[in-house]
């Protein structure tokens, strides 16, 4: 089914949108970065690092823990950290060509939104090429919320008071964007375009 047919069955008037593996598969070597993480969280925090190697924790679920303990002095040392490591990484993006037309296309029809646990430089890149940038009411980074998916924070800041929370969708590929849904209360749409055209990642 297709996202425009779910929303025949499922009229929403908000689309929250995730950016990798949704609207774009971003070249982005992704392979180093849990390593990276751990490495700089114990040079303030080794015995958690210890603590949560084992069970062989994600990168998001590091960083949300170490936040969770630490704070806002934590968030910015991790949000500095991704965003050189992207700025580094990143080569550019393969467009989900089919979801960008979609969102053109229904402009008036819909408040779009994104949500992604991805850094601004990146976000920019590739919203500005595909002319995208003003078709967002908001746009929720990573530097913004404290926790990441799969928490709520960014669809707290989202959210419409006295709105039903029916109104709202989140579009996205992943377990955590999947998560996020479900822990907003809100429905959820599964993006498998990249597995499907086997886009290449480099």
């Amino acid at each position: 089914m297709t996202l425009e047919q779910f929303l025949i069955l499922h009229p929403k008037k908000y689309l929250i949108f995730d950016l990798d593996e949704t609207l774009a598969k971003l070249k982005i070597d992704w392979s180093t970065i849990t390593r990276g993480l751990f490495e700089l969280v114990a040079t303030f925090d080794e015995p958690l690092t210890k603590q949560l190697y084992p069970k062989r924790f994600s990168a998001i679920h590091l960083c949300n823990t170490v936040v969770k303990k630490h704070g806002q002095i934590a968030q910015n040392i991790l949000n500095a950290f991704v965003e050189e490591y992207e700025r580094e990484h990143y080569s550019g993006y393969i467009p989900n060509t089919l979801l960008i037309e979609f969102i053109k296309s229904t402009k008036e029809q819909y408040s779009n939104y994104l949500w992604t646990t991805n850094t601004d430089g990146v976000i920019s890149d590739f919203l500005n090429k595909e002319n995208i940038n003003g078709r967002f009411t908001k746009i929720i980074s990573r530097k913004i919320v404290a926790q990441l998916k799969p928490e709520k924070d960014g669809f707290d800041l989202i959210y419409k008071s006295n709105t039903p929370l029916s109104d709202y969708i989140l579009i996205g590929d992943s377990i955590n964007d999947e998560g996020a849904a479900k822990n907003a209360g809100i429905d959820f749409f599964k993006i498998d375009y990249f597995t499907r055209h086997n886009a290449p990642l480099y």
